[in-house]
């Protein structure tokens, strides 16, 4: 399946959006992520390091912290980061904004 990333660019942050297909079985967790008003991003550090993160506009839900430079790596944090998802602790968290 494909998901939708939002790369967050240097030297200023400017969004860029990419497609990004993965395993079939993140198809239901990523609806789930998609349907609380939460998005997949991902940016490079200075470091070399990606972070990539389920953020809402009220900040970050969850984090993963990769090695830039393994694509597959990068790949399978985001996928098992997208599986472990769970709407109850999302929802809790999201409801301390309003």
């Amino acid at each position: 399946m494909i998901v939708q990333v939002t790369q967050f660019m240097r030297p200023n942050g400017r969004q860029v959006q990419h497609e990004l297909k993965v395993d079939d079985k993140c198809k239901e967790k990523y609806q789930e992520i998609v349907g609380c008003d939460a998005r997949l991003t991902g940016e490079q550090l200075m470091s070399g390091v990606v972070s990539q993160t389920i953020e809402t506009v009220n900040g970050d839900f969850d984090l993963v912290l990769t090695n830039g430079s393994d694509l597959a790596e990068n790949k399978r944090a985001l996928e098992k980061m997208v599986l472990d998802f769970d709407k109850d602790k999302f929802e809790e968290w999201n409801k301390q904004f309003n």
